[in-house]
Formats: C-alpha cells, structure tokens, sequence
C-alpha cells in the first residue's frame, strides 16, 4: 500500500512538472546557430545539398516517431458511460432508488416500486444525455490534423521528391510553395524575397509576417529564419532543414498544453453539488431523527424503516436535473436565436457569472482584415490627415474624391498593386456555379460591390485574393466606383494602363515599383509604393494644391510627423509616388531593366541618390535612376475593431465586468486598438515614464506622473514568464485597464489562470490555435464561428456564428437571467418539500391515516411541479439585470434567505393549507378530523372493517332510505343498510379496529379463488382479525362504519360494499390478485373455532364448509393461536366468554 501511494505521488508530480513545463515559452536554439553548426555531425548531421539519405530517414523515423500529434489515451465508451451514471447527483438519485426497492421488499408497496424505476430511468437517461455531451480531448485532437499538409517536396539524397508528411523527419531538407502549409518546425536555408508566413494560428499577429535566413531575434517566435509547424505560406518560397517534428513542435506543445489543460468546474455544476449537500444533508437528518422517534414510541422496526425511506425520498430532489437541464436548453435556443451556439449548457449561465473577460484582438476584437483607416494627401497647401470609411473611425469619410492629388493617389494604389477580385463575386452564376445569370438584354447581371451598412460601416460583396494590404487598397479604391467600368473601378483603371515592367517587393530595398502606360496620353508613368521614410526619400516633389510643387524641408517635416503619428496610433503606413516619363524616350519600343551588363541599378528614375559605388562585378550605378518622385501621400492601414465592439465593451463595463486584451500582435497596435475599443481609456503606465522621460520630469516636481498612479498597463509578453511572483501579477491584475501584448499561447494560459486565482470567472475569448489552451482552461470558453479555427471551436464552450463580440454581452444577460430564473425554479422546487415530509411525520406522531404516499410525491416532483418550475425560465429580465456587478462566490444559488423562505413560510404555509385541505375532504366523506388520530398507524385504514361507536343517527341503503327499525347505538348495520347516516343528532364516540388475534406462517398459493373456501388455506405471515374478534366488537357496541358521505363520492362505486359471492361472474380476472380483495391481511375471514362443531354458527357469517358462501374456514394447524383472554366470543364452545 506505501508502494501504491509513492508511486501515485511520483506520478501526480510528473503530471505537474510536465504542466509547468508546456507553460514555459519555447526554448530553441537553431535560430542561433549558423548553418554550418545546425547540419554538423553533432547536429542534424546533414548535407544541405544533398539531403539524407532513405536508410538515414527511415532510422530517424524509428527514432523520432511520426511527424503527427499524438492522440490522448483512449477511454473506453462503457467506462465514461459509468461514469456519467456516478455523479454526485446521479448517486443520490441511485440511493433514493434503492432506498424505494427496500421498500418494496418490505411491505411489497407498488409505490415503492414504481418509484423506484422512475428514478432509475432518471438517472439513466440523464447519464444518455451527459455522455453523448462528452469527449472533447478526441474531437480536438482530430482538428489539428488538418494543420498537416498531405504530402512535401523533400531532398533526399540529391533527388527531389514528395513524401507523406507525417514521414518527415529532423533533418529533411523540405521546400516550401506559396499556398503551403508549413510541415514542421523548420529553419530557413534560402528563400525568395517576398517569402511570408501567416502566423495569425499561432501568435495572433493580424499580417503575414515576413521570412529570411537571417537571425533577427533570440525569441524564436520573433526571429524571421524559423517557421512553425501548421501556419501557412501565403507568399514566396524557401528551402529549409526541419528541426523539430511532431509533439516536439511548436504547435505540437500548444496541442499538448490544450489536451493537458483541466476544465474548470462551472459555478452552476458547483451550485447544483452545494445545493444537493443541502438538501440531502436534511433529508438524511430528518430521515434518521424520525426513525429514531418513531423506534422511540413503540413502531414497529419494519414500519419506522418504511416511514424513513419516505421521509428522505421526500426530500430527493427528483425533478431538479430535469427543471435545470430544460431551463438551460430554453435559453440555449434563445441564444442560438441571437447567433450563439451552446456546446455546454452549463455554460450558458457561466456566462451571466463572469466577471472577467480576457479577448484575443485579431479576429475578435477586430476584423482580421486589413482596411485602409487613413489617408495622407496633398491639399490645398500642404500634406493633410483625412479619415477613410472603417469602424477604426467610426465609418467616417473625410477625404475629398475632387483633390488632384487623392485621385493620382488612388490610381497609385490600384496599379502598383496585384491583388484582384474573384470573378465569382462579382457576377451572379446559376446553380451550377459556372453559368453566369443573364439580365433581359442577355447581358451578365452584376454583384453589387458594397453589401449592406453594418452599425454605420460598409461591408462589400466583392471578394479580393492577394496580400493582405493590396487587398485593403483595391477594396478603397473600388469603393468610390459608383458603376462598374467608372473611373475608379479597378478593373477600368487597369485595363486603361497596361503594365510595362514591375520590380517586386524586397525586404531590401522596402518598395515596390509598376511602370504602366496611359492609354488615353501615350505618356508611361512610374508607381511607387513602399515604406514611407523610403518613398520620401526618393521623392524631390509632391502634388499641392492641384499641381507639382518641390518638396521642400517644411513639407518633409510635415510629412514624417503625420507619419509618426498615425504608427503611434497602431496603423501600419505605405507611401505612394510616381514619375510620369518622357514619352520620346520612355515608350512601347523602350526596353525596362532593373539592372543590366553594366549598370546595377534601373535604367528608368526611380529617386536613387546618386552615387559613384562600384559593385563586386563592377557594376556602377545608371544615371537614369536617380530622376527624383512626385510623392502623392500615404495610406494608413489597420486590422480595425468591429463595428459592435466598443458598445459591447461598454455594456460589459457597465455591468461590471473587466476586459482584458490578450493579443499576440505588437503592443503598439494593441494599444492603438484598444484604445478604440474602449478597453483602455486613460494613460497607460508606459506612455507616463514615456512622457517623463521625454519632458524631463523627475520624481518630486509638479508635472511629474507617477507611473504607479496609472490605471492603465500595456504589458508586454516578453515580461511575463511563469515563475513571476504573485504579487507581481496582483500589481498588474489591479489595474483597471490591462493589456497583453506579444504573448504565447502558454502565457495566455497562465494570465487565465492568475485571474481565476483572484477569485474572477473568466470567460476567454478567441479565434486561433493559440487561444485554444486559455479557451479550454477558462471557466467558459469562446470561439469564433467564422474565422475561428477548428481548433479553437472543439476546445470552446460556446461558438458567437457571426463573429460578433457583442453577441458575448447578449450572452452574459442571458447568463444572469437563467441564474435568477433558476433561483426563483429552485425556490419553487423546495417548497414542495415542507408539504411532502410533515404528512409523513403526521402519521408517525399523530397516527392519522397516510395523506401523501410517496407515488403522490413523485407525481408532485415529476408532474405537477415540474412545468410551473421550467415556465420559470421564461421569465423576463429586471430592469437592472446589466448595472449590477457580477455575482459573488458568496451568492449561492441556494442561501439560507432562500431555505428560510421556501421551508419556513412559503412551505409551511402550503403544509397547513394540504392538512386543512385533507382535513375538510375526510370531513366531507364522513371521518371527522377527532377520529383520525391515532387510526393511521398501521396499514388497517381503508384496508379492514372500520368500527365505531355511535350515539344516535340511522342506518341507510344504497338509494338513501332511512331505516327507523334500527339503533346504531346498539343495532348493528345490515347487509340492506350498510351506511350510517349522522343525521341532525348523531355522533362518532369512539373508532376502533377488530383485533388480529392470530398469525400463520404461509403465504397466499397461486390456486387461490375468493369464491371457494376452499383455497382460504393460508395468510402470508400476516396479523389476521377473525370472526370473533368482530363478533367481540359488535358486543361492545363497536359497529362497522361505512360513512353515508362517502356514498356521495363521485368516486363511489357500489361494489366497494360488498360482492355477491353466489354470482361465480363477479369479480372476473381480478380474482388471481389477491391485493385486490384484501389488502392489509390475508385473503378470506378467518375463524379460531372449528365451524362444524359450533351450531350457532348458522347465521349470515357462517355456512357450509365449501360452499361459496362460507366466509369463514377451521384454523390451519399451522396456526398461531392468540390469547383469547384479550378479546370476547360467542359462539364459540371452546372459549371462555368475558
């Protein structure tokens, strides 16, 4: 057993340690290394050139396993189904069932035993439903699969080919297309100038991200000369030597970090388990309390145990699961109404919970699509800042379309640029997706560009491919087309100029350069558009005021300061130029260059400063390339915050509830957007030691800002790691403004998990691979539907289907409704309680007859109960659902407040008003509230003769005539008047039950007929009363009382009364059930003398042994005679009479 429990310890460790590990950020060293080191012998020991070799791959593959993720240990479908079925509540549940089957077994009640299998069937079908909800780890495991690439151009010994993907290994020389996903982690050798990757599934950074074989950083996911495992190649090419595979990628450690990650425990599932310890705690108290009391006054054991299995069934809360689980689907479909799809319908009230929300920016915050936000041109005297239609500025438009300069501007941008629209979204096709639809004159019927005005900003039709920025570009420009092949359209412009010559982008030389003709002069034009410190550079003009003027220093400077900024604003800036050329020299016969035999620079102007440099092949520059730009102004672009975000964010603050940017973009731009968000809203820490910097402010004078006081903090990742202190994270958690910028996936995972350790449900919201371990680990999950990853969705709790962060707030009021909803089902549910547990206690201390049975009780919990309690969740919202702060730990679903209001008014109350009730209807039907006392303690009520006193009153037929021959007070009923009727003077003095004066020891056999006396051989073990004793009854003046008010009972039936035993018709099949007959004692009237040695036995009683109307039969030998002392006979020879 030690052995057992050190190696459990050791195991629990390891788990932890290897945790703490996948929370580290990356630690790689290859970026660092030169080539010649990386493919050393002591390294990956390969030629880059040649590859390895099959024998050296196959080794390797042995060695280093698949290049796959590998899958979570697989748990067999039966095992989670157990234990779906050994929950908390499931187990309570199973309890009150056994509970009921004992009960069963005792008394053979078919309550019990209904109830039983009520609550098993509960169980089980609940534990149906928990399961198929089950087993997210497969589901997201399977979606990073389609992070593979099926197969990859390898070198593999001096021969190109393509190997499955899984089957690379560390070592291979890989080559890398445009369009491809990244294999593996690999280190660039060589690669084209415009090779990128799109890092947005990884980091979150919004644009590709540009790749060299030059190490740029000791951070590996900042360095350009590494790519990761799953992101993509949207541009270029490279060769490259994969260092990793696998698990022991990149990816493959946030796969693993997510798999690994534990699903906090929703506040509802916590709420639901402190409400059952509630309820089972007094169920169980009252349970033994009262078995304990009623052992103490003489019950019998059996009957105590029963009257125990009542009182905790009572309290078993058999509809609450249903009444929640209904409660959250109805709110889930009021959801999926709003565009927000509930995996777990507990989260739908986690949500309303939340007091913390940490989002992604790319993708959620923002639109994760580049857009044009401000534009830089040429006004009437100098360089102006003007605002382009996008959420960043609200959907404002201030640009003037008539400048000169802002046309030039605009066609600058649509020729130097190659991204396109697709001609799918620009025509309507028929169905089969070839044919375009045709208009009356037969002609194709256009796509309008613009789609329809979301929340004041456009939204377009027209889908573009390209570079992200280019497409932001093409997309401003066609916007200010009114009708296609207008003068802004873009395919219109470009057919208008056709192309000359390009130099592409260049990380070098940071420009882009289109020569194209003007079909309408003849005239060839040069088109700049790069960097804006670049393009400035190279420009000796500018366009002012409707005409080329010279760029003088002002102007320069003007121009800079625009430019700074708009990038401290976040925005990333792109200068635009052109040079319009001599058209005796530069024409269709010219032939373009960017270099030649003997010149290594173009042999057209493009703004080089001239120089007397000769090259390594003794190249020098040509003179033609330093004709100085007319600079035409910039373009400002950013991923901008969607449309609904900032009044989303301000509800979740009105409500309380603090957002928290987690991005893995720069912090500049995260701030930027931020600040537009309305996340940040006053100066951050760092723009204050900044500024004090900056104005040279010191400790102790008046402007100083101290950076503590700031309420704001822009946190970047490089400073988070995570053996941080924690009051290092309280310092930055304290702030009323946070933002994380630059951060990994493993440090999102612990930025959630400091929040939850200041007591905040926090809901994490995002839309890449790098979100999904903070998604899963968060107490409530979100993904976006659109332009999630799969990812991210398996690992999420709830889905927003139009990407909408707004749809979050919508959310959290839904959140709080069902909790309040639930509080006010919860309170109804309980109530119910008081009722059902004091007429059980009533029996047992009063001994009045039974008024609830525990089948009533289940149809209470599960019937009548249960659609008032579900109506509960349709209740609308209080006026002040969002200004309230987020709840507490300390407001539980189910408080004493509640308890007290539920069991002590709201219960007792409906406890007095069923006894009232119960009280009035016995009255109605004869038994007066004074004669119940003390008649209910044994199953005798309504199952054995009823015998009372009377004092005055008449007897009565089944038509309601009076028989004046007779005295109830000394006369006993007849067969012709049963009833006794009270009248205007008659009483109740006294009630009573005949004696059960003997016990067998057999059990009913299956020949039984109760029209033979024959078969009236044995009584199941059971106390049985005999003819004598009621003889003895009636000569106490005990009469057996059939009540005439119950002859009134809509449900009376006449052949409760009496059977006529002659007719062998009556009864019919029913026969063979002997409960139907004689419930509470053993089939037939049983006698303790010998009837054919007693002559006096001749009267309606008695009879002829076997005939059908004998009533009573000889004592079986097996016969447990009582004391007939303790009663009086006649008729009986063989007894002393009293």
């Amino acid at each position: 057993m030690k052995l057992f429990f050190s190696w459990r310890k050791r195991s629990v460790d390891n788990e932890a340690k290897n945790n703490d590990d996948l929370k580290r950020n990356v630690q790689v060293t290859a970026h660092k290394e030169t080539i010649e080191e990386l493919t050393s012998s002591s390294r990956l020991n390969v030629n880059p050139h040649i590859g390895l070799d099959a024998d050296d791959a196959k080794q390797r593959l042995v060695t280093h396993g698949m290049n796959m993720l590998t899958p979570p240990k697989h748990t067999p479908a039966w095992i989670k189904f157990l234990k779906e079925l050994s929950g908390f509540f499931s187990l309570l549940l199973w309890g009150g069932a056994l509970l009921c089957f004992v009960g069963y077994s005792i008394d053979g009640s078919e309550d019990h035993l209904f109830l039983g299998i009520v609550l098993v069937v509960v169980v089980v079908v609940t534990g149906i439903f928990s399961f198929v909800q089950n087993s997210k780890s497969e589901s997201l495991m399977n979606s990073f699969k389609s992070m593979l690439p099926p197969k990859v151009k390898v070198l593999r010994g001096g021969t190109t080919d393509e190997v499955v993907s899984t089957k690379i290994v560390p070592g291979d020389i890989v080559f890398v297309e445009a369009g491809d996903l990244i294999p593996a982690d690999i280190r660039v050798l060589e690669c084209s100038d415009n090779f990128q990757v799109d890092n947005a599934a990884l980091t979150g950074e919004s644009e590709p991200q540009k790749r060299s074989s030059v190490c740029t950083h000791d951070d590996p996911l900042e360095t350009t000369n590494l790519c990761f495992f799953g992101t993509l190649a949207p541009e270029g090419s490279c060769k490259a030597v994969v260092i990793e595979t696998g698990d022991r990628t990149v990816m493959g450690r946030v796969a693993a970090l997510a798999m690994s990650t534990k699903k906090e425990q929703t506040p509802i599932n916590k709420e639901i388990h402190h409400f059952i310890l509630v309820i089972s705690g007094i169920a169980l108290f009252l349970g033994v309390l009262f078995f304990l009391l009623s052992i103490g006054i003489g019950t019998p054991f059996i009957e105590s145990l029963v009257f125990t299995i009542g009182i905790i069934v009572a309290n078993v809360p058999e509809g609450l699961l249903a009444t929640v689980t209904v409660c959250l689907t109805l709110t889930a479909k009021r959801m999926h109404a709003k565009k927000v799809l509930v995996k777990n319908l507990e989260g739908v009230e986690t949500l309303g919970s939340t007091s913390c929300i940490c989002s992604d920016k790319t993708g959620t915050l923002t639109m994760n699509v580049m857009t044009v936000a401000q534009v830089v041109y040429g006004g009437l005297n100098a360089f102006i800042t003007e605002d382009a239609p996008s959420s960043f500025t609200g959907g404002k438009k201030t640009y003037d379309t008539t400048n000169l300069c802002f046309q030039k501007l605009l066609r600058c941008a649509a020729l130097c640029n190659v991204a396109t629209f697709t001609e799918g979204s620009k025509w309507k096709y028929k169905d089969d997706g070839e044919t375009k639809e045709l208009d009356e004159f037969g002609n194709p019927i256009p796509i309008p560009f613009k789609g329809v005005v979301a929340q004041g900003v456009d939204t377009y039709n027209w889908k573009p491919v390209g570079n992200a920025s280019e497409c932001a570009m093409i997309k401003l420009v066609q916007s200010e087309s009114s009708t296609p092949r207008d003068e802004y359209d873009v395919d219109s412009i470009r057919s208008s100029h056709p192309v000359k010559y390009t130099i592409p982008f260049n990380s070098k030389n940071k420009y882009q350069v289109h020569v194209h003709e003007d079909t309408s002069s003849g005239r060839h034009v040069v088109l700049m558009k790069g960097a804006p410190e670049r393009i400035l550079d190279r420009c000796t003009h500018a366009v002012i005021g409707g005409k080329i003027v010279e760029l003088d220093e002002n102007e320069r400077i003007n121009i800079i300061e625009q430019q700074e900024a708009l990038s401290a604003n976040g925005l990333r800036c792109l200068g635009f130029a052109e040079k319009e050329l001599d058209t005796n020299f530069y024409n269709n016969e010219f032939k373009y260059a960017a270099e030649n035999d003997e010149f290594y620079s173009c042999n057209f102007p493009i703004g080089d400063a001239p120089s007397d440099v000769i090259d390594s092949h003794g190249k020098t520059q040509n003179p033609q390339s330093t004709g100085g730009l007319v600079f035409l102004g910039m373009f400002a672009l950013i991923d901008p915050p969607r449309p609904a975000v900032p009044g989303a964010v301000k509800r979740c603050q009105t409500a309380g509830i603090v957002v928290i940017m987690v991005t893995g973009d720069h912090p500049v731009t995260a701030q930027a957007i931020a600040f537009k968000c309305g996340i940040l809203w006053s100066k951050t820490r760092g723009d204050m030691i900044k500024d004090n910097i900056k104005f040279g402010r010191t400790f102790g004078s008046a402007d100083y800002e101290h950076p503590d006081d700031a309420e704001a903090i822009v946190v970047p990742g490089s400073e988070l790691s995570p053996d941080m202190k924690e009051s290092d994270w309280d310092f930055i958690l304290n702030h009323r403004q946070v933002v994380f910028a630059r951060t990994s996936p493993q440090q999102k995972l612990i930025i959630v998990e400091n929040c939850q350790r200041l007591g905040h449900i926090v809901a994490v919201t995002g839309d890449g691979v790098n979100d999904s371990p903070a998604i899963k680990k968060a107490d409530i999950g979100i993904a976006m539907g659109i332009s999630g990853s799969e990812v991210s969705k398996q690992a999420a709790d709830m889905i927003l289907l139009d990407d909408d962060f707004g749809s979050i707030v919508n959310g959290v009021e839904e959140g709080r409704l069902i909790f309040d909803n639930l509080k006010k089902s919860i309170a109804y549910t309980i109530q119910s309680n008081i009722p059902e547990i004091t007429p059980f206690l009533a029996f047992i201390i009063f001994a009045i007859p039974l008024p609830l049975t525990t089948f009533l009780i289940l149809a209470i919990d599960l019937g009548t109960d249960m659609i008032p309690a579900i109506s509960m969740a349709s209740e609308q919202p209080e006026a002040d659902i969002m200004q309230r702060r987020p709840r507490t730990k300390s407001d539980r679903l189910v408080t004493p407040a509640m308890i007290q209001f539920s069991y002590g008014y709201i219960g007792m109350i409906q406890a007095l008003a069923g006894f009232f009730t119960y009280m009035v209807v016995m009255n109605d039907y004869g038994y007066k509230p004074q004669i119940l006392f003390n008649r209910g303690n044994s199953d005798a009520f309504g199952h054995q003769p009823f015998f009372c006193k009377f004092s005055g009153g008449h007897y009565a037929n089944l038509a309601g005539d009076i028989n004046e021959g007779l005295n109830p007070s000394i006369d006993p009923p007849t067969r012709e008047y049963p009833f006794w009727f009270e009248g205007y003077d008659g009483k109740v003095v006294d009630c009573g039950y005949a004696y059960n004066d003997f016990l067998s020891d057999g059990s009913p056999t299956q020949l039984f007929d109760f029209r033979n006396s024959e078969t009236y051989t044995e009584t199941n073990g059971k106390h049985t009363a005999t003819i004598e004793s009621y003889e003895a009854m009636e000569q106490n003046h005990y009469f057996e009382y059939i009540p005439w008010r119950g002859r009134t009972s809509s449900y009376w039936d006449d052949s409760m009364l009496f059977h006529n035993t002659n007719d062998a018709n009556k009864g019919g099949n029913l026969a063979q059930n002997t409960n139907t007959y004689f419930r509470g004692r053993a089939a037939g009237l049983w006698s303790l003398c010998e009837q054919t040695s007693d002559p006096s036995c001749e009267n309606q009683f008695c009879g002829d042994r076997g005939s059908a109307i004998v009533r009573g039969v000889e004592v079986p030998a097996a016969a447990l005679n009582a004391d007939t002392s303790r009663f009086s006979t006649k008729h009986c020879p063989d007894c002393d009479d009293e």
